[in-house]
């Protein structure tokens, strides 16, 4: 508290409790829980009026952060949401089609001879 008995608003915490945002959901709707470095990017799927309507500041929040690629544990960095309903948010809007999952590569498996090529000619035409 901020003076001495007295009660400041700004020491009430956060004002809506987690399983408030994500309906009382604790599991995402399609079973699958997402990595931790799972690497998720907007699809650029235009939303119709229901599709946005349909979503919470939440949801519009972690979609605008999808623009450019990033992990399941950045996006619950940045929103300052707990890792369980930002992925529950996450397979809501995969549902929707607005958001995929890149595939990443296994540890130990190693990258394709293609892909090498690619970054090599990328880091030559620097």
């Amino acid at each position: 508290m901020s003076t001495g008995d007295k009660w400041d608003a700004r020491d009430s915490g956060p004002v809506v409790r987690p399983y408030a945002v994500t309906g009382g959901r604790t599991e995402p709707a399609d079973g699958e829980v997402l990595d931790l470095i799972a690497i998720v990017v907007a699809s650029g799927k235009a939303m119709n009026a229901a599709d946005s309507m349909a979503l919470s500041p939440e949801h519009r929040r972690i979609l605008g952060l999808c623009r450019a690629p990033a992990t399941v544990a950045d996006l619950a960095s940045d929103t300052a949401l707990p890792l369980g309903v930002v992925r529950v948010l996450l397979a809501d809007l995969i549902l929707r089609g607005l958001v995929t999952v890149l595939p990443h590569q296994p540890a130990g498996e190693r990258p394709r001879a293609e892909l090498l090529k690619a970054v090599l000619h990328g880091l030559r035409t620097l």
